[in-house]
């Protein structure tokens, strides 16, 4: 019988929108893994937050995928998103982690749908754009729509 695993990773911990989530996750009583490129950075949080951390690039996907794999769910809150969004998801996909992302980067939506067949087939989850970003430009678009159906210029 397989492991079910619980931890849950932040990539990109340290940065504005990575810093209130792991606050978030410690006051609802989770201890997300933080992870970023900057030791400094990372330690300094983890220990204010009591939390375990991780510090690795996204230019060794094998790396990635070992600082991962413990993990059954990666959250990556690091811009520039088309950078790293398809490291990170790919080695989601190879370790059999679901990614979630907060970017509002619509080529990072398309690249991401790239891996569909393979992420599928392995039973994982890639969605970017949990953020914020994209949620109100999409009501105001239908407001748009239903108030002016017709072109005004």
């Amino acid at each position: 019988m397989a492991t079910k695993k619980k931890n849950w990773l932040l990539y990109g911990a340290n940065g504005y929108t990575g810093k209130l989530i792991a606050k978030k996750a410690v006051e609802r009583g989770q201890t997300p893994i933080l992870a970023g490129r900057s030791e400094s950075k990372i330690r300094f949080l983890a220990e204010e937050l009591g939390l375990p951390f991780r510090v690795f690039s996204l230019e060794n996907p094998k790396e990635i995928q070992n600082q991962i794999s413990d993990s059954f769910l990666v959250l990556n809150c690091a811009g520039p998103f088309i950078e790293t969004a398809i490291p990170i998801a790919k080695a989601c996909v190879e370790s059999g982690v679901h990614y979630l992302d907060v970017t509002g980067e619509i080529p990072v939506f398309e690249m991401l749908y790239s891996l569909s067949p393979k992420a599928l087939a392995k039973n994982i989850m890639l969605l970017p754009g949990v953020g914020f970003d994209v949620v109100p430009t999409d009501c105001l678009a239908v407001m748009l729509k239903e108030n002016f159906p017709k072109p005004i210029f």
